[in-house]
């Protein structure tokens, strides 16, 4: 068990790259972009989200291997979080004539996902110290 759950700790670690370049990327976009069709990042921006949720099914798979609850818990809700922060950017920017309530949405749950990759990443840090003792 030791092993999947230090490639689980490792994912978590990895998933906070992508998730932080989709921020950048983000603020970028609410900068300099017109949405839906003005020149800027944005399809940039919307295609990192695809890259995030195919992110977020490996650390669930590397998470479940390692059957330990915290880490399954933490790697599912960083899913769904980036799946709704996403719904919520598609819905800002295609949808609703840019309603700041998506952008809100979308903005916070990016939050909820980074917190729960860094949650999970500690919790899978610290079930791997007390598995070594």
């Amino acid at each position: 068990m030791p092993g999947w759950l230090n490639k689980a700790r490792y994912s978590f670690i990895i998933g906070i790259a992508p998730l932080s370049m989709q921020f950048v990327l983000g603020m970028m976009a609410s900068i300099y972009a017109t949405p839906p069709y003005g020149p800027s990042n944005i399809g940039v921006h919307y295609a990192m989200g695809y890259v995030l949720a195919a992110v977020g099914l490996i650390i669930i798979i590397m998470a479940a291997l390692s059957r330990l609850r915290g880490p399954i818990a933490f790697a599912i809700l960083d899913f769904v979080s980036i799946a709704i922060a996403g719904e919520s950017g598609r819905e800002f920017a295609f949808i609703s004539n840019q309603n700041p309530i998506y952008s809100l949405l979308m903005a916070l749950f990016w939050l909820i996902a980074f917190i729960a990759y860094f949650l999970g990443q500690q919790l899978s840090s610290s079930k791997g110290e007390a598995a070594k003792d």
